[in-house]
């Protein structure tokens, strides 16, 4: 389903409809919270929905997890945060679908934000859509890992993706763990969403995980029955059940079983 080279990269006539909302959302709210402020020292926007470190005691707190990846700090902040959901965002969204890639986005932003509040220092606020955009950075080195980007101080210099993400990666961790909160920039907000973007573009490049998971989750937490003696009156199964019970396995999975055929399918196994 996903190349290992992704093509199209980038350009305005190639930009799918969700990048585009996202795109136009947070161009527009930074504007209004610049200049709708009626003292420059204070922003409405970034006051109000900014992500607080302790936002579980606040009313709104938990919207804060939502509202505080549209809000932007300067235009910098905006336009490096910006760059990386244009250039990437598009491959991703045509890949992915507009759903799932809206949940890719906003999982890893909310995830970020977790991470975050859980290291900051009282009083400290978060805010910008790096989180999420980490996370479309971790979901392409997945889903697309030989495809090779350029950063623009290095134009003549391409990476790999996954080389790129890796060291990325590795960057956040140190500046989260061993020289935390450099510049005010919420590293750990950073490295959060990048790990959510990976691991939910894992689960989609390889859905057998989930299926196993789910095949685990409805013995899970009940309790074992004790083993019985074998009986020598137990009847021969057939090859037609016993094929009967395999392909059931394949179209629907173990879980879909019945107690009687999981004993059935024990029986033939140790037969």
């Amino acid at each position: 389903m996903y190349n290992r080279q992704a093509q199209n990269i980038g350009g305005i006539a190639r930009i799918t409809p969700s990048v585009k909302f996202l795109l136009i959302v947070n161009v527009v709210v930074y504007f209004i919270d610049s200049f709708t402020s009626s003292v420059p020292e204070y922003r409405f926007l970034t006051n109000t929905f900014a992500l607080q470190a302790s936002w579980w005691t606040t009313p709104f707190g938990f919207g804060e997890l939502f509202t505080y990846m549209f809000i932007h700090a300067s235009i910098g902040h905006l336009l490096m945060n910006m760059m990386g959901l244009y250039f990437l965002g598009p491959t991703l969204e045509r890949g992915l679908g507009p759903y799932r890639f809206f949940i890719l986005y906003y999982t890893s932003g909310i995830l970020g934000g977790l991470g975050w509040s859980l290291l900051a220092g009282p009083g400290q606020i978060c805010v910008g859509a790096s989180g999420a955009v980490m996370g479309v950075l971790g979901a392409f080195a997945m889903l697309y890992p030989n495809t090779e980007v350029a950063l623009i101080f290095l134009p003549n210099v391409p990476f790999k993706a996954w080389k790129f993400v890796l060291v990325l990666m590795l960057f956040e961790f140190f500046q989260t763990f061993v020289h935390p909160l450099i510049g005010g920039i919420a590293n750990a907000a950073h490295l959060v969403g990048g790990l959510a973007g990976m691991g939910y573009a894992m689960t989609i490049r390889h859905p057998h995980i989930i299926e196993r998971l789910k095949t685990k989750l409805p013995d899970l937490g009940k309790k074992k029955a004790k083993p019985r003696a074998k009986s020598s009156a137990q009847p021969t199964l057939s090859k037609a059940e016993v094929d009967a019970i395999l392909d059931k396995i394949g179209k629907e999975g173990m879980g879909a079983l019945t107690p009687r055929e999981r004993e059935m399918l024990k029986r033939a196994t140790r037969g």
